[in-house]
């Protein structure tokens, strides 16, 4: 048996076992009050896990430090800002409040970023992240300030060429690095305001603590 067989195999009973566990929590929380949700959850989790965006704020001032000296690791340090923020401080707390279990939330999540066929519970977290950001048009196609691209479709194509660097050792062109550090500062912005809109903030070291402290 080859293992690229076996890795694809293994590929599609993940994608199958998360596309109807996707299912079933869409049936199951679409007609919920999504204001309820997030007072109730999300709020809590996040004073549960406060130090889940330190490392990735780290990385971040890493990578405006090294943007002009060295494209490649800035673009390195900045696509990993933005994949954690992403998955880990803004996708994983919303599931979490939806399944309970740290684990499932964490294979959820990473489904959630990784492919388009789990697009109605996407469209469900989507929903409650727009609930709390007022997003021109919703999240799915926000646009950061400057560009008229998405920015979920900016972080795809900067990914593309993260990969090329990591498996490749393709060099990256400034233009691309410097991409890549607009969009973690725009998902380090959104995470900035959803934090806001229930009552938290990020300390001076990238803790999230509640705004009065």
């Amino acid at each position: 048996m080859s293992t690229d067989w076996y890795e694809a195999e293994q590929e599609e009973a993940y994608s199958e076992f998360v596309d109807s566990l996707a299912a079933e929590l869409y049936e199951e929380h679409r007609q919920r009050a999504i204001e309820a949700f997030v007072s109730d959850r999300l709020a809590s989790y996040y004073l549960e896990h406060p130090n889940i965006s330190e490392q990735a704020l780290v990385f971040f001032k890493k990578a405006k430090f090294y943007r002009e000296a060295d494209p490649v690791a800035s673009l390195l340090f900045s696509c990993t800002t933005t994949e954690v923020l992403l998955k880990t401080v803004i996708l994983k707390p919303i599931v979490y409040g939806l399944v309970h279990t740290e684990s499932l939330a964490e294979l959820i999540a990473s489904g959630l970023v990784r492919k388009v066929g789990i697009d109605r519970l996407k469209g469900l977290v989507f929903q409650i992240l727009d609930n709390q950001i007022e997003f021109p048009n919703g999240i799915k196609n926000y646009c950061r300030d400057g560009s008229r691209t998405p920015l979920l479709v900016e972080h795809a194509n900067i990914q593309e060429v993260r990969n090329a660097i990591l498996h490749q050792a393709k060099p990256c062109a400034c233009d691309a690095s410097d991409l890549s550090f607009e969009v973690a500062r725009a998902f380090v912005n959104i995470t900035h305001l959803l934090l806001n809109s229930i009552g938290l903030k990020f300390s001076k070291r990238g803790v999230i603590v509640r705004e009065a402290e």
